[in-house]
Formats: C-alpha cells, structure tokens, sequence
C-alpha cells in the first residue's frame, strides 16, 4: 500500500482506512490498517503538540492496570527458571508481583494435563488470598465437556473471567450454559462481524479488544462504545508486543470507559526493548500514557540496527519462528488436547 500512502495527509484517517481496507478482494487487512493508523496519530500528535490519548477524547483513568501474565516455562540454558508445577508457579508470580506490583493474575494454560493446571489455581489463590484477582485461559485447547468439569471445580475459587476455554462460539456458549463465571475471549471475537453473533448465542461476557485485530486505535474506541451497548465489559489481549506497542495500548485504553479489567502484556518477559531511554516502567502494576505530544516515544536507532541483523540472521534458519521444542522435538498440537 506504500504509493496509497505517500504524500497523503495523515488526518485523512477515513480515506486510508477506506483504500486500504477495500483493496483486493475480500480483504479487510486490519493487522495492516493498525499500524499505519497507529503511525498517523503520533504523527498528528506531535504536529499539534498534543498526546494521542487527548486526539481519542480524554483520559478517563490517569494509569491503567496491567496483570501479571504467567507462563509455564522450561529451564534456561543455566538449567534455571523452570516453572512446571504448582509450587514453582507461586514462586514465580511473587517474584514478578514483588518487582512491578501487580494486583490482577492471569495463568496461560492449555500445556499441561487439566487436573495440573487446576491445582496451579488453587495453588495462587491459597497463596495470594481473595485481595488478587485471579483469571485463568486454556487457550482454546480443551473440549467442552473438560472445560464445563474444570470450570464447575474453579468457580469456587472466585476467577474474575474464564478465558477461552474451548474453541469457537458454540463451544463457548455450551461452557457458559454450564458454568457459572464469566466468559473472555480473544480467539473467538476477534473483527466487528463476530460480535452480534456471540450476543445472540450468549457466548461470552468479556471481549478482550487489540487494537491490531480490529485495525487501529479509533476501532477498539468503537468496540468499547459496543460493547457497552450490549451489555458486555471490556478488557484488552496481548500479542508480545514491545514498547511502541504497548504505548499505542495505553494511550487508548486509558480513554475506553466500558474496559473494566486490567490490561494484558507481555511486556514483563522482555529484556530489551528498541525506544530511547530504555524500557517503560511499571508502577504498583500500572503504566500511564506519556503525556509529550504523539505517543511521546521515540526509537532508538542503534537498537533498531542491532535486532534488525539478529533478525536477519534468524531469519535464515527455516524455524525461526516457532523453533522444535527442544524437549519434544516431533510434537505437534492436536485440539481438543484434552
């Protein structure tokens, strides 16, 4: 889309969502139309003098909270950092609630047998009282019959939303029928055309929103105002992103009035990030939008030089992106796993 782009004006928001949504056949390309609208606010921003947070209507929080994202993990290289039961898990998660603060707890799950993963829950809410909220996501992995049997058992330890449990909309209204916790989702209402459908089938109450699947900023501002509409509350998924990213999440989610739950991210895993003056920093488990004029970031042009060869360099291993699992070299998923 480079010869739609060049010389347009970056307030023409419309027209480029417009050219480049109807471009080719079929094709909405909202994992394109985010980052270039996301480049067109900070752009706007910085002309005007204003934060991008004000150009999407206002602050309704000064600082938006983030959980703590909790992954199983395998030793490093050291043969250090394992987390692979319930014991190691706890660990970990006062490791990370003692470096940044964080209040709200999400387990990815879907690795492990379901009974393991349960006793993981009951593990961290022993550990970390009612005082936490607790959320927990399969990753779509299990059946409905195993989500509907683990959810009956978990709802007794107050989960503040059940994410994706099972795969697709009518598994996830099957789930719900049953068990008596909210349902979130960001794997089976991910665009606009799959929201109605999940109201009728009384699939979900939570949409997780990411401004990269519904194509900018401005859009999860209108799915907020949706959702709201339909009775639904609102939190916001995580894709790995780094601080540009993570920036872009902040500046809107401190403007979405109906987005009640804290916010996902990664962001605590990484160990480098490629803006000036370091990593953002975590506060009481909360970020705030910067309050300079765009997204008030800027790049670090050595580090983008740096991870831009380590990038080149992988990239010529044809397994660059999802490497063999060093432990089950001939694993593959099957789903339902369980």
């Amino acid at each position: 889309v480079r010869d739609l782009l060049i010389g347009e004006d970056p307030f023409n928001l419309e027209k480029i969502r417009v050219q480049i949504s109807q471009r080719g056949y079929l094709s909405r390309q909202p994992l394109l139309l985010a980052p270039i609208e996301f480049a067109c606010y900070d752009i706007q921003g910085k002309a005007i003098g204003k934060p991008v947070y004000q150009l999407l209507g206002g602050k309704v929080r000064e600082r938006v909270p983030l959980s703590a994202y909790l992954f199983y993990r395998y030793p490093d290289a050291n043969g250090e950092g394992e987390v692979s039961t319930p014991e190691q898990m706890v660990a970990h998660t006062k490791d990370l609630v003692q470096k940044y603060g964080f209040s709200v707890l999400k387990l990815k799950g879907g690795v492990f047998d379901p009974e393991h993963e349960f006793q993981t829950i009951v593990a961290l809410r022993d550990e970390f009282g009612l005082e936490y909220k607790l959320r927990f996501d399969p990753n779509a992995i299990w059946a409905p019959s195993t989500a509907i049997r683990l959810g009956e058992k978990m709802r007794h330890y107050d989960l503040e939303y059940y994410e994706d449990p099972a795969w697709g909309l009518n598994a996830m209204a099957n789930v719900r029928s049953h068990v008596a916790m909210p349902l979130a989702t960001n794997m089976s209402v991910i665009e606009f055309e799959q929201l109605g459908p999940a109201v009728a089938m009384g699939a979900v109450d939570v949409i997780l929103s990411d401004p990269w699947y519904y194509g900018g900023l401005l859009h999860t501002k209108y799915l907020d105002l949706m959702c709201k509409t339909f009775g639904l509350a609102v939190g916001m998924h995580s894709g790995t992103e780094f601080g540009v990213g993570l920036t872009a999440m902040l500046h809107v989610a401190a403007t979405m009035p109906n987005l009640v739950h804290a916010i996902d991210s990664h962001y605590h895993h990484l160990v480098d990030d490629i803006l000036e003056g370091g990593m953002l920093q975590y506060k009481d488990g909360c970020m705030a939008p910067r309050d300079e004029p765009g997204f008030g970031i800027a790049l670090d042009e050595d580090k983008m030089a740096k991870y831009e060869q380590l990038f080149k360099k992988r990239q010529q291993a044809a397994d660059w992106w999802y490497p063999p699992d060093p432990q089950r070299p001939k694993w593959y998923p099957i789903v339902p796993s369980w």
